[in-house]
């Protein structure tokens, strides 16, 4: 019985050796694609790989120190935008988003 649980563990230990090293092979990166611009949408907008859609994100951070007779606080205030524009048989479609913190 004992030898039967020690050849069960060494089949065991090989086949996990085994599909390890075959897991840990190194995979050559898939090529990617260069980013071609959409002068007709206007400055920042790139076309999305395999599409007709242009998109452009944009955003902005603000930092700074208010000071006040009492105290001194930090203050900050972001912004994120992403514009996404494509053509259809309708015509153009787009979906603007624009997320903010704090101050403007």
């Amino acid at each position: 019985m004992k030898r039967a649980a020690c050849v069960g563990t060494a089949i065991v230990l090989v086949t996990s050796i085994g599909s390890a090293s075959a897991i840990e092979k190194p995979q050559a990166p898939a090529p990617r694609e260069a980013l071609q611009s959409c002068p007709r949408q206007g400055p920042g907008f790139v076309r999305v790989p395999g599409s007709a859609t242009c998109v452009r994100v944009s955003g902005r951070a603000v930092g700074g120190i208010d000071v006040g007779a009492q105290r001194a606080a930090p203050v900050t205030a972001g912004q994120l935008s992403i514009d996404t524009r494509t053509e259809s048989d309708l015509g153009p479609v787009r979906a603007f988003v624009r997320m903010g913190h704090g101050r403007p």
